[in-house]
């Protein structure tokens, strides 16, 4: 049996996406299912506005239907694992950008602020990362009441490459240079939540939570009732 060789690991990934997207990562984090699920309970589930019907075995035993509602641990779960779907790993990355903004809205705007150090101090054996318990609740704090609309999130503009019999993502780099001086300027990066390319504009905008799995494969998704290729144009 084949086994995939480990390489690197969360400083090599933050060296690459910085050099990558020209940035400086302060911090990181690496939180586990197991820990996801159990954060996700502890605050008492977490409202989510669901674009797909998702019933899928191999991601949970549960099914989800479309709508707003709130998902509990093994829910939010479900909803981030699964990649049911045309376009696969493309809408479960979706899926949990909808989800890590719904969890940042009932955290920083829903969570009693007593409530944060006891929290995270539990669900520390969980979570990897480069910050100490003390800063993370800091951090929180810092951010509560935040307008979480404004936290905005793409996908690095990518194209897929199977021609040496391995597929790959790779990125497109002169739009994600465009994408990156938009953030840069504190702009919405506008960048994309499907796949992409330099010949496909459908592909590149559209409203996260408002279009369907469908939608972003067929190239049909919407922002503010207009079709991708007309928004895109607008710019």
């Amino acid at each position: 049996m084949e086994t995939r060789e480990e390489i690197g690991g969360p400083d090599d990934v933050v060296k690459a996406v910085n050099e990558l997207c020209g940035i400086e990562i302060s911090h990181y984090a690496e939180v586990s299912f197991e820990g996801m699920q159990q954060l996700v309970d502890a605050i008492g589930g977490v409202e989510v506005d669901v674009p797909d019907k998702i019933d899928d075995p191999k991601a949970g035993n549960v099914v989800i239907e479309p709508g707003l509602q709130k998902l509990n641990g093994e829910e939010a779960l479900t909803f981030c694992r699964s990649r049911a779907f045309a376009d696969g790993d493309y809408t479960r990355m979706r899926h949990q950008r909808i989800f890590i903004a719904a969890l940042a809205k009932q955290v920083l705007n829903n969570t009693d602020a007593a409530t944060i150090f006891p929290l995270i101090d539990s669900l520390s054996g969980m979570v990897e990362t480069d910050m100490s318990i003390q800063d993370i609740v800091a951090l929180a704090n810092a951010m509560r009441g935040m307008n979480t609309d404004e936290i905005w999130s793409a996908n690095i503009p990518s194209t897929t490459d199977d021609s040496t019999g391995v597929s790959y993502v790779v990125a497109l780099e002169d739009e994600l240079a465009a994408m990156m001086e938009r953030v840069d300027a504190g702009e919405d990066p506008r960048g994309p939540q499907t796949i992409g390319s330099t010949t496909d504009a459908s592909a590149t905008v559209g409203d996260l939570s408002n279009n369907e799995a469908s939608d972003w494969s067929n190239g049909t998704a919407s922002v503010s009732g207009e079709t991708d290729s007309s928004a895109e144009g607008e710019e």
